[in-house]
């Protein structure tokens, strides 16, 4: 082909297209510059081209014009023109640079990111031309990561592509692991459904749409029509250029610009051939058959070539069918859920004044833990129900009395490992904080009939169990079994200084929070006292208890329980009601380096309106060593508060955080009578 479409048929094909839409009344027509790189043709060359075309067509039709490019090539100046042109943009991108740079470098094995995410910023600032990303997908790539990168760059629309495959040539690296792709679609609509779906991810939204009835947006799902026809570089007519993966000619149609016209090349019986395979009569016997047929329409045309025709399964039949019942048992499970959590909240209204504070919240609590005990329990007997090879130690679970089940099923180990378990055996790979693979192993029922089943379980202190610390790799040191006796008496000292403060919050605390893990962080200082909570382990606080050469005062050490607590306090409120809209706005905190969610945000207010009562306790009643200490925290967090509270009320909170954030502030406004 030659490098560029030659003036005589930019000219031929502007007549044909102004006399196409005439003659078919069409209102609007869209004109895509696509490649290899169309911006090697000069952008001015584009522009010239796209005002030619809407010339001829007049005002006979809309003439949409957008371009496909790599951004290489993307100065501020082509973009100028392209938007005085009226033609919209849409940039190739797989991801950060690491990713990018998998596929997309120079001619000389060069990284192009630095050039091609220049472009993105400058298209940013243009948003009345910015079309959105395509990415494609390299399963070597984890989900998370993506998402991550892009919810962070915020484009108007992402478009995930599989890689261009059929039966002869089949997706790379699938041979090595039929499941690769499979799992890497799952696990991507499982995060971009639970975690991202600000994301306007149209692969994703389009199955939703097709799962509802709706016309897909994509030629990746459903049935439909063939709407388009490509012209070369040298006049020619051809189909769907993807097409010319399956061969050298695949894509030929009749004539050119300068002797055919576009309605005989719409007419001819190659685009009714084309035509005819997105017809369910038109599928081959296995798809016609196929549950999905109506959604998946049999895929993607390109990806459906094996031994020189189309009349097979797509080559990602695998991937599609199990992504479809997926995602369709996600729908239906998020709408029954969606209709019982309204039942639920209308049931149920929480007064915050109440739930606030350990000494009113009783009630509240019963239902919020009585919740989660039905919620974990089922979670646990799926699992267990998954586990067929194991029949012992699943029997000796199962035959436990209920009270003793619950106990089991509600202790955080339990939780982070059914959770693994039902995770994986979906499709979905779930990973540790420092990156390495989970995987639930079996033999974890031996330690919970062993240790669990015959005993009460109480507030486990220091237990060498590998699922409080398995969701964390070695991101976390954990404390060696020699300090642990030392450690014992801090902790017996600071329950014992909360309980003397305030009875009720120590009656809380018991109740929730099941287990407590000695942990160290090797990259702070040693002065710096370090605790944590994670939902993926519920129930679970995790506090240093060395501080320099020796361990930490008592009264520190309550404080980091108390910190811990109302988090898992807030956990579970938030089982039951949201308190903050879905967004992927990220705010300051005065507590963190780094920018939180708003969700974020409200559990440190929250935790810290509480801390406050308790140094202030400390600052009136505590020891003389900690007066000053307590001085200092309270000057901070009064400071930190403050900050967060004016940050909180520009947040796009529900109703329900509203209301909890309002009773927040009064409290911290205040020396309450329990503080004193």
């Amino acid at each position: 082909m030659p490098r560029f479409l030659s003036t005589e048929n930019k000219n031929a094909f502007a007549a044909r297209l102004s006399k196409y839409v005439r003659e078919t009344k069409l209102q609007r027509c869209l004109v895509v510059f696509h490649g290899g790189e169309p911006l090697l043709a000069g952008v001015d060359s584009i522009v010239e081209l796209a005002t030619l075309l809407r010339e001829s067509v007049g005002d006979a039709a809309t003439v949409d014009v957008a371009l496909q490019t790599n951004g290489l090539l993307l100065t501020e100046h082509a973009l100028e023109l392209l938007e005085s042109a009226d033609i919209s943009v849409s940039l190739s991108l797989d991801g950060p640079q690491q990713v990018n740079d998998l596929h997309r470098t120079t001619r000389k094995g060069r990284s192009s990111f630095d050039r091609v995410f220049a472009a993105y910023k400058r298209l940013q600032k243009r948003p009345k031309v910015f079309a959105g990303v395509i990415a494609v997908i390299d399963p070597k790539t984890s989900p998370e990561t993506l998402f991550e990168f892009f919810t962070q760059q915020q484009p108007s629309k992402l478009d995930f592509l599989l890689p261009d495959a059929h039966h002869d040539r089949p997706p790379p690296g699938r041979e090595e692991d039929p499941d690769l792709y499979l799992n890497w679609l799952i696990s991507a609509f499982d995060l971009w459904f639970d975690k991202y779906p600000h994301m306007p991810v149209r692969t994703f939204e389009g199955l939703l749409d097709v799962l509802s009835g709706l016309p897909s947006p994509t030629d990746a799902f459903g049935l439909g029509d063939l709407s388009l026809i490509t012209i070369e570089t040298d006049g020619s007519y051809h189909d769907l250029d993807v097409l010319k993966v399956v061969g050298q000619d695949a894509t030929r149609l009749i004539g050119a610009v300068g002797d055919t016209e576009i309605a005989d090349v719409a007419a001819s019986a190659a685009v009714a051939a084309h035509r005819s395979k997105l017809h369910k009569d038109g599928l081959c016997e296995t798809c016609r058959s196929c549950v999905v047929v109506e959604i998946c329409g049999g895929g993607s045309l390109p990806h459906r070539y094996g031994d020189g025709h189309f009349d097979n399964p797509t080559i990602y039949c695998r991937e599609w069918l199990a992504l479809i019942q997926h995602a369709r048992r996600r729908v239906e499970q998020s709408l029954g859920e969606s209709v019982q959590a309204e039942q639920e909240r209308q049931a149920f209204s929480v007064d915050y004044r109440f739930f606030e504070l350990a000494e009113r919240a009783g009630p509240i609590m019963d239902f919020l833990y009585s919740e989660a005990r039905k919620e974990e329990r089922a979670n646990l007997i799926d699992a267990l129900n998954l586990l067929g090879d194991h029949d012992d130690a699943v029997r000796a679970l199962l035959e436990l009395n209920a009270e003793k089940f619950d106990e089991i099923a509600m202790y955080p180990g339990a939780i982070a490992w059914q959770r693994t378990l039902r995770t994986t055996a979906a499709g979905r790979a779930l990973h540790a904080v420092d990156g390495a693979p989970l995987t639930a192993d079996p033999t974890y029922l031996n330690f919970l009939t062993e240790e669990k089943a015959n005993a009460s379980i109480g507030l486990c202190v220091a237990e060498d169990d590998p699922w409080l610390r398995a969701p964390f790799g070695s991101a976390i040191v954990f404390e060696p079994d020699a300090i642990l006796r030392g450690a014992m008496t801090v902790v017996t000292e600071a329950l014992s200084i909360v309980e003397a403060w305030r009875p009720e919050l120590y009656v809380e605390m018991r109740r929730i929070c099941r287990a407590i893990q000695f942990v160290r962080d090797p990259l702070a200082l040693p002065d710096k006292i370090v605790s944590f909570s994670d939902n993926t382990v519920p129930g679970a606080l995790f506090v240093s208890v060395v501080q320099d050469a020796g361990f930490i005062d008592p009264y520190d050490l309550a404080d980091s329980l108390i910190h811990e607590h109302r988090h898992q306090k807030l956990y579970l409120l938030e089982r039951v009601s949201s308190m903050v809209e879905a967004t992927d706005v990220s705010v300051v905190s005065p507590w963190r380096e780094d920018l939180r969610p708003p969700s974020g945000l409200l559990h440190a207010v929250f935790v810290f309106v509480e801390l406050r009562r308790y140094w202030l306790h400390v600052r009136e009643r505590g020891p003389s060593r900690m007066k000053q200490r307590a001085i200092s925290q309270l000057a901070e967090t009064d400071a930190n508060l403050e900050t967060a509270f004016k940050t909180l009320s520009h947040c796009p909170l529900t109703p329900a955080g509203r209301e909890l954030v309002a009773v927040l502030d009064a409290a911290r406004r205040q020396v309450d009578a329990v503080a004193a």
